[in-house]
C-alpha cells in the first residue's frame, strides 16, 4: 500500500530554506531540456512560496500530482547526506535506482536487451547472497578460519556469485546462466559500485601503506596544527639513501682500492613555512641513533663550516645556502615545535631529556608511516633521490623490481662512486634547493620567503634565538651525566670518575680526597670527542676540564665508538693491550682482511667498510686494509709466543675428552 502523501504545509515545515538547496548547472543541457529544467525550478519556487497550485499549473503547465511529486523528490536525502534539492529536477534524472517488476524471461545467449534490473531483482530475492558478496569486497567477518584476499578480483567475485546462486537452486535456464557471459560485466560494475561507496574504507582494505597514509590529506578539513610564521615549526626525518656507495682504502701493498659500503642514511631538518633546509647529516651506519638526530639539531642551531669541494667543476651557488649563512638573524635561531617521525620513537626519551630541556621547544611525535604530516621533508628526500641517487649506476630504485640498476652493488666499486664525493653533491644540491622557486611557495624560493619576513615586510615577525648560557658550557645541547667520585686513601688511589669504562681526572680532582664519595655533574660538549668533559660540583661550582686516562686519550672518538669497543672487549672478540690505542685497534679489527676470501669476494665486507669509514671520519685516521697477522695487538702476539714457547706435557695432539668418557662408560 502506498504511503500517505504529505501535505504542502508538512513538507514546508521540514524543508530547509529554499535558498540553501543544492543546485544544478544547466549549461550542458540542450535548449529544450534547459527550458524544462528552468520551468520545473520556477514551479517549485512558487510552490514553496505558498502560491496556489492552480495558478502554478496555469503558468508552468505542471499538474498538481506531478508538482507534489517533484516537491517530495527535492526533499529526499542524496548520497552526499544533503537533500537532492534542485538537482532532482534535471530531465531524465532518477533519484532512486530502477526496480524491475516484470518477470525475467528466457532468452537466447546471443540476444541483447530485456535484462534491465535483473541483477537487483535476484539480490532482493536472495539478500544473503548480496551480504556474502559485500563481505568479500569489504573483508567483513575476518578470522583465522575466514581469510580474505587482499584485493578480490571481479573474476573471483563472479565465481562466488554463481556458486551461491546454484546453492539457491537457480537453474541453468534462468538468469544469469542463460546469458553469454553469465553477468560477468554486471559483477564488475557492482564491485566498483560497492568500492565507491566508501573511499576511505576501500583504500584502507585494498591499497598499499603509502595510499593509506594519503587518506589523511585532501579531506577538506583544516589541519589541527597550523604554522603561520617561519621557525614556528621544523620537520626532521631520516631517509635510507636509494643507492650503494664505495669508500677508498689503502691496501697493505701501498696502493688504493674501493670497497662497497652498506646503504647509508641522510637526516635532514626543514623549516615548515618556507621549506628551507636548515641542516642535514650523512650517517654511516645501518641504523639511526640518538646522537645522529641530536647532531642535526645542533647543526641547525650552530651552523657548521661548508664542506670542501674536490670534484672539478662543482661549486656552490652564489645566492644559495643555509638560512644561517644568508641571513644574520637566522644564526642561532630556534623554533617552536619539532615534528618527528613516529618511526624514531625509540629515541624519544633521549631527545626529550636533552633537546626539549635545552631549547625549550615542543616535540611532536607523529604516528608511524604517516609521512603526509611532514610534506616538506618528504618532498626534499624525493627530489634529491630523483636528481642524484636514482641517476647513479648503483641505485637501488624503489624496490628490486622497479628502478634498481643492474649489478648495483658491483657498480658502486666498478665506477668508484665514492660516498665522500656524493656528500659534496648533497651539499651543493641542498644549497641550490634553498634558492629554487617552487609552485608551493607561489614561485618563490625558500630563501625568498624568509627574506620577506626578515627584511621587515612582516612587522609582526620575530625570530627566537637560543638563550645565552652564562657561567656554564657554551654548547646548547651537551650530554650531561652524574658520576660518583671514586678513590681511596688506604690503597693510594687518587680521586677519579668513571664513564663507560675509562677514568677521568685532572690535577685538581686528583688532589681533592674530600670529594671521594660525592657526585660530580659532567658535561660532554662535543659528541664526537669524548676525551674531555667539564665537571661541576654538587653546588654548581666548576671543577675544570677532566681528561680521560690511559690510551683512550690518544685518538678522538665518540661515545658510540667507545660502547662498541667495550662490548667487543667484554665478549673477548677484541683484545686491547696496555699500550694499545683502543680506537686504532678497533679500526684495524674492522679493516682486517678475511682469511677465507677468494678473488671474487671483496677484501672487506660492506658492514666492515661502513664502520671503518665512520671511525675514520670521526677520528681522522686513515682507512687502511690490514692483513690478519698485522691486526693482532701486542698482547695477542705475546700470548701466541708464550703458547709456542711452553710445550705441552702430553706428546702429540690433545685427546678428545668426549671420546674418553664414552669409552670408560662402555668398560
Amino acid at each position: 500500500m502506498d504511503k500517505k502523501r504529505k501535505t504542502r504545509s508538512e513538507m514546508m515545515a521540514n524543508a530547509p530554506p529554499i535558498e540553501h538547496w543544492p543546485t544544478a548547472s544547466d549549461s550542458n543541457l540542450e535548449v529544450k531540456e534547459k527550458e524544462i529544467y528552468q520551468n520545473r525550478c520556477n514551479a517549485i519556487r512558487k510552490y514553496y512560496e505558498g502560491e496556489p497550485v492552480a495558478d502554478i499549473e496555469k503558468v508552468t503547465g505542471i499538474s498538481r500530482g506531478i508538482l507534489c511529486k517533484y516537491a517530495a523528490n527535492c526533499l529526499e536525502l542524496a548520497e552526499d547526506g544533503r537533500i537532492w534539492g534542485f538537482r532532482a529536477l534535471l530531465p531524465y534524472f532518477r533519484i532512486r535506482n530502477y526496480k524491475r517488476t516484470a518477470k525475467v524471461t528466457n532468452k537466447l545467449p546471443e540476444a541483447k536487451g530485456g535484462m534491465s534490473g535483473a541483477f537487483r531483482k535476484i539480490l532482493n530475492q536472495f539478500p544473503d547472497v548480496e551480504k556474502k558478496l559485500i563481505d568479500h569486497i569489504e573483508k567483513n567477518n575476518s578470522s583465522e578460519q575466514n581469510v580474505h584476499e587482499k584485493k578480490i578480483r571481479a573474476k573471483t567475485l563472479h565465481k562466488i556469485f554463481l556458486q551461491e546462486l546454484k546453492k539457491k537452486g537457480v537453474q541453468q535456464s534462468e538468469w544469469p546462466f542463460n546469458t553469454k557471459y553469465r553477468a560477468f560485466k554486471t559483477i564488475q560494475n557492482y564491485l566498483n559500485e560497492i568500492l565507491n561507496e566508501s573511499f576511505g574504507r576501500t583504500v584502507y582494505n585494498r591499497e598499499e601503506q603509502s595510499a593509506i597514509a594519503h587518506l589523511a590529506v585532501g579531506t577538506g578539513f583544516e589541519r589541527l596544527l597550523i604554522f603561520e610564521n617561519p621557525y614556528d615549526a621544523v620537520e626532521l626525518d631520516a631517509y635510507c639513501i636509494d643507492a650503494f656507495f664505495s669508500a677508498e682504502f689503502e691496501t697493505p701493498e701501498g696502493s688504493t682500492t674501493h670497497i662497497q659500503l652498506e646503504r647509508i642514511w641522510l637526516i635532514a631538518m626543514i623549516e615548515v613555512v618556507s621549506s628551507a633546509v636548515l641542516a642535514y647529516s650523512v650517517v654511516y651506519s645501518s641504523e639511526v641513533c640518538t646522537d645522529d638526530v641530536i647532531e642535526v639539531i645542533k647543526k641547525a642551531v650552530n651552523p657548521q663550516t661548508r664542506i670542501q669541494l674536490s670534484i672539478p667543476g662543482l661549486s656552490f651557488p652564489e645566492v644559495g645556502g643555509f638560512p644561517s649563512e644568508v641571513f644574520a638573524p637566522c644564526k642561532g635561531a630556534i623554533w617552536g615545535a619539532l615534528l618527528l617521525d613516529g618511526a624514531l620513537a625509540h629515541l624519544s626519551n633521549a631527545v626529550h631529556s636533552r633537546v626539549r630541556k635545552a631549547l625549550g621547544i615542543v616535540i611532536n611525535w607523529g604516528p608511524v608511516g604517516h609521512f603526509e604530516r611532514r610534506p616538506n621533508i618528504e618532498r626534499y628526500f624525493k627530489t634529491i633521490s630523483e636528481e642524484i641517487f636514482k641517476r647513479l649506476p648503483s641505485t637501488t630504485g624503489l624496490n628490486p623490481g622497479k628502478g634498481r640498476a643492474e649489478n648495483a652493488e658491483q657498480n658502486a666499486v666498478k665506477y668508484k662512486i665514492n660516498a665522500e664525493e656524493v656528500e659534496q653533491l648533497v651539499a651543493v644540491f641542498t644549497a641550490q634547493y634553498n634558492a629554487t622557486p617552487t609552485e608551493g611557495n607561489s614561485y618563490n624560493s625558500p630563501l625568498d620567503i624568509l627574506r620577506h619576513y626578515i627584511e621587515g615586510q612582516a612587522d609582526h615577525f620575530l625570530i627566537k634565538h637560543a638563550p645565552i648560557k652564562r657561567g656554564s658550557s657554551s654548547v646548547l645541547i651537551p650530554f650531561i651525566t652524574r658520576r660518583k667520585v671514586r678513590g681511596s686513601r688506604a690503597t693510594g688511589r687518587r680521586p677519579y670518575v668513571q664513564v663507560d669504562g675509562p677514568k677521568y681526572t685532572n690535577t685538581v680532582l686528583s688532589q681533592s680526597p674530600g670529594l671521594i664519595g660525592k657526585n660530580l655533574t659532567l658535561e660532554f660538549e662535543d659528541e664526537e670527542d669524548w676525551r674531555y668533559c667539564k665537571a661541576y660540583l654538587e653546588d654548581g661550582k666548576e671543577l675544570g676540564i677532566l681528561k680521560v686516562c690511559g690510551r683512550w686519550y690518544l685518538t678522538k672518538h665518540s661515545r658510540k665508538t667507545r660502547k662498541i669497543i667495550n662490548k667487543l672487549i667484554a665478549k673477548r672478540i677484541l683484545v686491547v693491550g696496555e699500550h694499545d690505542d683502543p680506537v686504532q685497534v678497533y679500526l684495524k679489527y674492522k679493516s682486517t682482511q678475511n682469511n677465507k676470501r677468494s678473488n671474487k669476494t671483496p677484501q672487506l665486507t660492506p658492514s666492515q667498510a661502513t664502520e671503518a669509514t665512520r671511525i675514520s671520519k670521526e677520528s681522522g685516521l686513515k682507512k687502511q686494509i690490514v692483513k690478519p697477522d698485522e691486526s693482532m695487538s701486542q698482547k695477542e702476539k705475546s700470548l701466541q709466543e708464550l703458547q709456542k714457547s711452553q710445550p705441552s706435557l702430553i706428546s702429540g695432539p690433545m685427546p678428545d675428552l668426549n671420546q674418553l668418557i664414552k669409552s670408560n662408560r662402555k668398560l
